[in-house]
């Protein structure tokens, strides 16, 4: 199920991407033409000239491996284009929470209700972010370990990625170990984020070092009877329904707002049926 956004009097800026293509396709030309006018250079001139002039010409026939890189990019670029086409790229919602389940696998699950429905309601609160104009939500992401749930949401926003858990938990002093286990009043309850960590960690290799990642979990549970740690686990944060837009539109905010195609097409293959 794919959920569109509605409709708003905010448009999506895609001028940057737009100059990314002109800039690598103009750059390559100009990299050819160079590489062109050295090796002409170097087969004409270049037996007239002294040794120093000779090297100003050599320095041109390094243009080529440049023209080769940027012409590379430019494909790149092309490609990708194809892969996540304008109407795609403005699409605010991808993917289905059909695909949440509850499973023991579930390093944090929902306590006296299912996963879909405690997904679900932290669904209808990450609504309120569509109105920032960078933003996709993504539902049923892999974590990128073989044979685990897929994680509910995932924000795309600019070079930020946030994953987001959902649980629903009893009253209760909440904490975390360094290992990333849960305790409820100092007790175990058999639950940690030190998966969600992982797929941090995997995203961030995946997506490479312009991209930031960093993890939320949304804790539903009795108003007021709730509390939760102040700090996680360096880009992963527990937080209550009321404060969880909030804090994820502050981060949001921080960041740059132009969409990252790059990020959309990774997302897509990610949560495209496997056969």
């Amino acid at each position: 199920m794919i959920k569109e956004a509605p409709q708003s009097g905010e448009t999506t800026r895609y001028a940057l991407e737009r100059a990314s293509i002109a800039g690598a396709a103009a750059a390559a030309g100009t990299g050819w033409l160079l590489a062109a006018g050295g090796l002409v250079g170097t087969i004409v001139v270049l037996p007239r000239l002294g040794w120093k002039q000779g090297v100003w010409v050599a320095a041109l026939c390094t243009a080529p491996p440049s023209a080769l890189w940027m012409t590379r990019r430019f494909v790149g670029e092309r490609r990708l284009r194809a892969v996540v086409p304008p109407p795609v790229l403005e699409r605010r919602y991808h993917g289905s929470l059909e695909t949440i389940t509850d499973s023991e696998r579930r390093s944090l699950r929902p306590i006296a209700t299912t996963a879909y429905d405690v997904a679900t309601a932290t669904g209808q609160l990450l609504d309120e972010l569509i109105t920032i104009p960078s933003v996709r939500i993504f539902h049923g992401v892999p974590p990128g370990g073989v044979g685990l749930p897929p994680i509910p949401h995932a924000i795309s926003a600019g070079r930020q990625l946030i994953l987001v858990e959902s649980v629903a938990w009893p009253p209760g002093h909440y904490e975390t170990t360094a290992d990333g286990r849960i305790l409820c009043d100092g007790t175990y309850i058999g639950q940690s984020v030190r998966p969600l960590m992982a797929a941090v960690q995997y995203w961030r290799r995946h997506l490479g070092r312009r991209f930031r990642v960093s993890a939320v979990v949304v804790v539903h549970g009795a108003a007021g009877a709730i509390s939760l740690p102040a700090e996680t686990h360096g880009d992963l944060i527990l937080v209550r329904p009321d404060d969880a837009v909030r804090h994820i539109r502050q981060s949001i905010l921080r960041g740059s707002q132009a969409v990252s195609r790059d990020m959309v097409a990774e997302l897509l293959e990610a949560i495209a049926p496997q056969p």
